[in-house]
């Protein structure tokens, strides 16, 4: 979210997030298109941690900006490397 607020570089996404994940980031961040986004910076209210097989999870979260809630929806899997973001939505 904070990439998505402009607060930090989708760069440093690149250890934890696949390159087309960074790249779709980088690319709502550059369009200002978000959701709600001229009503301030996004808060998280709440994130759920799905294990949907073994070695990958789906993450689901709630955020405010200003009086409105918003959703995010993700999949994480693990690799060699570790955790990684494989796939990011905002609603």
């Amino acid at each position: 979210m904070e990439v998505l607020d402009g607060r930090r570089p989708a760069g440093q996404l690149g250890p934890l997030a696949e390159p087309a994940v960074v790249a779709a980031v980088r690319t709502l961040a550059g369009a200002r298109r978000l959701p709600g986004r001229e009503l301030g910076s996004a808060t998280l209210t709440r994130v759920d941690v799905i294990i949907a097989e073994p070695g990958k999870a789906e993450v689901c979260a709630g955020y405010d900006r200003g009086a409105r809630h918003f959703a995010l929806a993700a999949r994480i899997v693990r690799g060699r490397s570790g955790w990684r973001l494989a796939a990011f939505r905002v609603f």
